[in-house]
């Protein structure tokens, strides 16, 4: 990667701080509506963003017009959650863990291996186990859901030593999500996981901090990464949901007519995130043979082994965790 998150800010300057604005049919008298993620302008979470804000514009006739702020331009995840809860920030599209310390019911989705797929995760997402996130969210966490993203599948990359096995695993430092799940599930398996915000994460690689970390086929080209790693493997340890939220102080702002069109430009741009990342995904896995990255699909059976018992010390101490976690295993079928 040439430059981190921050440096890519720095060096776009002005153009980059200030937020992107669509050109849709905004009116001169519209109301600016400020959401803010922390991927790059070309990613899914942006492209989310775009056909929201279309939909929007369209639905209220221009009343509403969205200011998108990408690439952690508002701050990184957790401080936009307590931007838009406190009302100083509209909207915002956040990964599942990062609303843990807020909703700790959402733990239960760092379980490892709770997915078998992108498709089986969407497809839970979208039924009863989604709805009943998304009434906790809205119950416990000052937010009102407007859509469930695509879940994204979380590999392990490193930099120089393949993991063919387990046992190429064992003690290797790997960055992870600041999430209690992941912390656990990568010591199960023998790791050392180490947590550290992701816009630390190219800089943790170049100067051997850690040996790998785990993400998205997509976002490993988008953030640079192939720059300093040789091998992606195909673990599939864990599925992370991800939802777009309106903040309760905006939300109570709007009057009906803008709550329905809000929602229903939700459920427009929803699906459409659902073909860009599996759009993504696809091309990022083509991707890696041209660019000299070794993709590796190890064994997973001791993998799974190794982690059965993970979500067990979560369904005790989460709220109702039992119930979810068994909740989410019914609806995978």
């Amino acid at each position: 990667m040439v430059m981190t998150r921050r440096d890519m800010v720095r060096l776009t300057g002005a153009a980059a701080a200030a937020a992107t604005l669509l050109p849709t049919a905004a009116r001169a008298d519209s109301t600016k509506v400020r959401i803010g993620h922390t991927l790059a302008p070309t990613s899914e979470y942006q492209k989310w963003c775009e056909r929201f804000s279309e939909a929007v514009a369209k639905n209220t006739n221009g009343r509403y017009e969205l200011q998108i702020y990408n690439q952690s331009q508002l701050g990184g995840e957790i401080q936009m959650i307590q931007a838009v809860r406190a009302g100083t920030q509209d909207m915002l599209i956040t990964s599942q863990p990062a609303l843990e310390a807020t909703v700790k019911s959402l733990e239960v989705f760092s379980s490892p291996f709770l997915f078998d797929s992108i498709e089986q995760g969407n497809r839970v997402m979208a039924g009863k186990v989604g709805q009943t996130f998304a009434d906790i969210i809205a119950r416990e966490g000052g937010l009102i859901p407007l859509g469930w993203g695509s879940v994204q599948e979380r590999n392990i990359f490193t930099t120089s030593k393949p993991v063919r096995s387990l046992a190429d695993l064992q003690g290797m430092k790997l960055r992870i999500i600041q999430s209690p799940g992941y912390v656990e599930a990568y010591r199960a398996l023998g790791a050392n996981p180490t947590p550290m915000p992701y816009g630390q994460l190219y800089l943790a690689l170049k100067e051997k901090v850690v040996d790998g970390a785990d993400t998205s086929p997509d976002q490993f080209f988008m953030d640079k990464f192939a720059e300093l790693c040789k091998y992606y493997h195909l673990t599939h340890v864990h599925y992370l949901p991800a939802g777009m939220y309106a903040g309760k102080t905006f939300w109570d702002g709007l009057d009906a007519a803008a709550k329905d069109a809000f929602t229903a430009a939700g459920k427009l741009a929803t699906p459409y995130n659902h073909q860009v990342y599996a759009a993504d995904y696809k091309a990022g896995i083509a991707n890696m043979s041209k660019a000299g990255i070794e993709v590796i699909k190890p064994d997973l059976r001791d993998w799974k082994r190794a982690t059965k018992d993970v979500y067990k010390k979560f369904e005790d101490v989460l709220p109702n965790g039992k119930q979810l976690y068994d909740m989410i295993v019914a609806a995978r079928g």
